[in-house]
Order: structure tokens, then sequence, then C-alpha cells
């Protein structure tokens, strides 16, 4: 089977304990929204506390060099690494970083459409209610400084990129979705984004990344989860890197 024949055929791709299952595909970022929404109401409340007394140091520390995970910069390099230690996953990696870094510019369109106000540029004097954040539908055209707060394009691109590493390294999982967590908590700590925009920004990065290799398709990620998802009992899932013996 070629690479893309099981994908175009729709063949399913499933593969306990390495896919997300179905229902998690959508129940996960339905969850987020519905979280963000409820943070909504403490966003300010939240913000102002930390903005009158910061976190302990080692915490913002701790969040702040998980913060590559979630940059362009920090992808690229960690994805250059994994290609200079295992070269056969060069088209996994390249197409991990496409889809990660896919799913920041999604997030960037949403924030050149619409403004919010960042907590470390707010007015503290003059801001009452979680309203005054939101500045409206493209606030550039208003002669409004541009706000770039929602939803968090770090938080994306961490969460996107976490689900794809997931796909190529299973065992994992875990860690890079708490690198993920930790990625969006860092961006409220500092005082770059609400609880809400950290929510809706993992939405975005969960959905785009699972759109693109389950829905879209046509990429080495698809592809590798397919060939899992078509291997007998007699084609245990290598390492990359780990040629067959005979």
């Amino acid at each position: 089977m070629s690479r893309f024949t099981a994908i175009k055929n729709k063949v399913p791709l499933d593969v306990p304990g390495v896919v997300t299952p179905v229902w998690g595909r959508y129940v996960v970022p339905l969850l987020l929204i519905l979280l963000g929404l409820l943070f909504l109401q403490y966003d300010l409340a939240l913000a102002r506390s930390l903005h009158v007394q910061r976190p302990p140091r080692f915490l913002l520390e701790i969040v702040e060099n998980t913060e590559p995970f979630g940059h362009a910069i920090g992808v690229i390099v960690i994805l250059a690494t994994l290609t200079a230690c295992r070269p056969g996953w060069t088209r996994e990696y390249f197409h991990a970083g496409l889809i990660s870094l896919g799913a920041g510019l999604c997030t960037d369109l949403i924030k050149v459409s619409y403004g919010r106000i960042r907590p470390r540029d707010l007015d503290w004097s003059q801001v009452s209610s979680v309203s005054e954040t939101f500045q409206g539908w493209f606030p550039a055209l208003w002669g409004l400084p541009a706000g770039t707060s929602i939803p968090s394009g770090h938080t994306t691109v961490a969460f996107a990129f976490a689900v794809c590493l997931s796909l190529l390294y299973p065992a994992g999982r875990w860690m890079f979705l708490a690198l993920a967590c930790m990625t969006a908590c860092g961006r409220v700590l500092t005082s770059a984004h609400y609880p809400s925009d950290v929510c809706l920004g993992a939405a975005v990065g969960w959905s785009v990344a699972h759109l693109a290799i389950f829905v879209i398709g046509r990429n080495a990620l698809t592809a590798r989860i397919t060939s899992l998802s078509t291997a007998g009992p007699a084609e245990p899932e290598l390492s990359p890197g780990h040629p067959r013996v005979a």
C-alpha cells in the first residue's frame, strides 16, 4: 500500500494509545471554550491581582522557560534537533512544524479581526469591567491601538505542537500536554493574556491540529497513523531510526 493510498480509501485512523478518540477531538475543544466562558467573569480580577502582586520568581522562571514550546523559533529549534537525531523522519517533523505554525497563523487572523487589550497594557485607573478590555471588530480601522490578547498565540502553537508530537512519540504525550499547559499558565502569570484567552487558544490549537491530520489528511503524520492502523500483529510499531531485523 502506497503512502497515501490508505488515506484516499478512507482507512479509519484509530490506533488505541496513540490517537485521540474521535469523541475527544470534538469534546476537548468544546470543554475548553466553555471553560473560557466561565473564566471570562474572573479575567479582570485575576489580572488585577497579578498586577498588584507578582507571582514568586521561581514560578515565573519555570513557566518562562517552557514558553519556547509555543513559540515559532522554539518549535523550529526542537524540530531541527529531532531531525538531526532522526533524519529518517524529516518529512514527519516538517509537517508537524507546518501544522503547528499554521495553527498559530489561524490565531493571528483572529487577533487582527477582533481586538482585546492585554492585561499588561491596561490602564487600571480607567478599567472597571471586563467588557472594557474588548475593542470590537477590526480596531485598527477605528484608529484604536492593536489589541492582540485574544486568543493566545503561544498557547495555540503549544497545543497544536503537543498533538503532533504525541502522534510521533505516544509515550511522551502526557509530557507534551503538560508543556502546553505550562506554556498557557505562563502567558497568564506574566500578564500577557487572560485565562479565557489561553482557553480559546488551546481550543484553536487542538482543533486545527486534529483537523489537519484526521480530516484534511495528505500529510506525513496522517500517513504514519494510517500505517499503524493497517499494520497487523506481526507489524509492531518501531521507534524512528530502528530498522527491522529479518
